[in-house]
């Protein structure tokens, strides 16, 4: 049996510097590496939209999927507004 979370053992950040995708400095890069050399971003993005279900905005730090927090809850309403309107 495998675990639901196998894809993290294949993404680019995972023996990366953490400060990366958590300080201004490295923001640039740490999206780089997401958008540019990242095979499991759909499943880093999936997984993130579902840890911060509920999250306000002004709680989602740091890069992940290549994008920052404030990128990640407009796609989370975003999402949620497409949901609505095709129920």
């Amino acid at each position: 049996m495998t675990a639901v979370r196998d894809w993290e053992t294949l993404s680019a950040c995972r023996h990366r510097d953490p400060d990366l995708w958590f300080s201004n400095r490295g923001r640039a890069r740490a999206k780089a590496i997401c958008l540019g050399e990242c095979l499991v971003r759909d499943e880093c993005l999936a997984a993130v939209l579902a840890r911060e279900d509920g999250v306000a905005k002004s709680y989602r730090e740091g890069i992940a999927a290549g994008l920052t927090g404030a990128q990640r809850w407009r796609l989370a309403r975003q999402q949620v507004a497409t949901k609505v309107r095709t129920e």
